[in-house]
């Protein structure tokens, strides 16, 4: 029987990703998921959706859906419990764009050693020990920053409370959104924190709910750098522009991301069907740097951290600027343009650097050992 398939129009190369894994017959049809109701998706079997749609009863009821998938890292658009009460399957992508969020991670901290506000000897405190979590501690162990994670979920030697984390100079967030687990993550960085806080740095690409607003908006010395709000795509203008640096939600938008969401999906949807084609092993070869090697080589020569790297993808400040000029009227639309017309960019890890170390040996031994040693590139 053929697969009637419906797939939010923003999801990248989709079709392609169904034609390589699907042995089946299926039919594709695309939606806006800012306009689709559950009258559009009447004898649909699958539901390929993104973040920006809440799937629920109000949207499936009356469509004999079957299975839904999203091409994110995050679930609080699904309602579970729904879903599981009607028996529709769902998966996710898990990790997808976990590299994107450490670029923007990097990129951030780059922006911060550039403008003086952070030097190498500073802490890093990771809070979340998961996808993320875990990658970005090996990476900035391997620049040599000093470096502690906390995960309640976790139990590792290397692991720290979360008060021992704010003691840390700069705190970057790196969990889901929770609310009724043993250690809820909502609010989880509240006003309780204010003391420790001062002079500090928190990144938060996670969710707007775990950090609370008031504490941002009352801590005098701190440095916030936000790309998940509350109410989204209508954020507070006020905390916008408190931040430090404020981005629409795009930490995890970097092209690999997005394809590594749509191929997770789709696998995942031959798999339902049963009819996942047989893997064929191709190995891809990663392109060489696109821009100047040696400018990150001078990075690190005269700020010990090779900020080219991530910024020559990604510019944290311009997207910063754009979201920061929109008036009250213009931040709904203004927010969701941003974030859809954001621009192309790469992972810094989908690059080859080979001869990187021939040009400077003192590197040799240095960031992109350790990452080559780690298997990063």
């Amino acid at each position: 029987p053929l697969i009637n398939i419906a797939a939010d129009i923003q999801i990248p190369e989709i079709k392609s990703r169904l034609d390589d894994l699907m042995d089946a017959q299926y039919s594709l049809k695309f939606f806006d998921s800012s306009t689709v109701s559950s009258f559009d998706l009447k004898n649909i079997d699958a539901l390929l959706v993104r973040s920006t749609l809440s799937v629920n009863q109000e949207l499936c009821e009356g469509t004999g859906i079957s299975f839904i998938a999203s091409a994110t890292a995050g679930v609080n658009h699904l309602d579970r419990d729904f879903l599981e009460s009607e028996h529709i399957a769902w998966s996710y992508a898990p990790g997808c764009n976990a590299y994107s969020v450490i670029h923007y991670v990097l990129a951030a901290i780059g922006e911060l050693i550039q403008d003086k506000l952070f030097q190498e000897k500073n802490s890093i405190g990771i809070l979340g020990y998961g996808n993320i979590g875990k990658r970005l501690y090996k990476i900035l162990k391997a620049l040599n920053f000093d470096v502690y994670a906390c995960d309640p979920f976790v139990s590792k030697p290397e692991l720290v409370d979360l008060d021992s984390l704010l003691e840390c100079d700069l705190v970057t967030i790196h969990v889901p959104l929770t609310f009724h687990d043993s250690y809820p993550t909502i609010n989880l960085v509240n006003e309780s924190h204010i003391k420790k806080l001062t002079n500090k740095v928190i990144i938060n690409t996670s969710r707007g709910e775990v950090v609370s607003e008031a504490l941002v908006m009352q801590a005098k010395d701190l440095i916030y750098i936000c790309d998940v709000w509350i109410n989204e795509p209508s954020p507070s203008r006020e905390l916008i522009q408190k931040s430090y640096i404020s981005t629409p939600h795009i930490a995890g938008y970097s092209i690999e991301g997005k394809l590594n969401g749509t191929k997770s999906i789709a696998e995942s949807c031959a798999k339902q069907f049963q009819c996942l084609k047989a893997k064929t092993n191709e190995t891809e070869k990663l392109p060489d740097w696109p821009y100047d090697i040696n400018k990150i080589i001078k990075d690190v020569r005269d700020i010990s951290f090779p900020m080219a790297l991530f910024n020559s993808e990604l510019d944290l400040k311009s997207i910063s600027a754009s979201l920061k000029a929109l008036s009250i009227k213009e931040i709904e639309t203004g927010f969701r343009s941003l974030r859809e017309n954001h621009p192309l960019r790469h992972d810094f890890n989908s690059f080859s650097f080979k001869n990187i170390t021939h040009l400077d040996k003192k590197l040799d031994t240095e960031f992109f050992y350790e990452l080559g040693r780690a298997g990063y590139f």
